[in-house]
């Protein structure tokens, strides 16, 4: 009986063995798939191209004019910040309002804004100095004697 435990304690572990070896064979060649090497990246060309684009004219005293280049196929988000970054104003165009819009600021102490105007796609920010033209302030004082 001694001898059939010998055996068997050869056995089993050359069974244990060899399902380890197997195991592990099986895990490199389930690694080694053929598959095709990209060499080149592709973008959709949507995001090469912005669909809004715009221009700003300042009006003067704070206030300014939004020109589209194209009218707008879509609802266009338009964002107006201050020169600090404050969300002042987010307006929605909607495609019959056509390709330009105008905006008063003159309750606001800031001259200078930043306007960001997009869609779902794309976003493009652009900012304004809405103030006068050069005016110059004197500061000649008369004097009578």
């Amino acid at each position: 009986m001694n001898e059939e435990k010998i055996t068997l304690k050869p056995t089993f572990l050359s069974i244990l063995l060899s399902l380890f070896f197997l195991s592990g064979m099986f895990t490199v060649w389930a690694q080694n798939v053929i598959r095709p090497i990209e060499t080149e990246i592709s973008f959709p060309r949507e995001l090469n191209s912005p669909d809004v684009n715009f221009d700003l004219k300042s009006l003067g005293n704070k206030k300014f004019k939004l020109v589209l280049e194209k009218p707008n196929q879509s609802l266009t988000n338009v964002k107006i910040y201050d020169i600090l970054g404050n969300l002042i104003l987010h307006d929605k165009l909607k495609p019959a309002d056509g390709v330009q819009k105008n905006y008063d600021f003159t309750h606001l102490n800031s001259k200078l804004f930043v306007v960001e105007v997009g869609n779902a796609r794309y976003n493009k920010t652009k900012s304004v100095y809405a103030n006068p033209q050069g005016t110059m302030e004197s500061n000649v004082s008369t004097t009578d004697e």
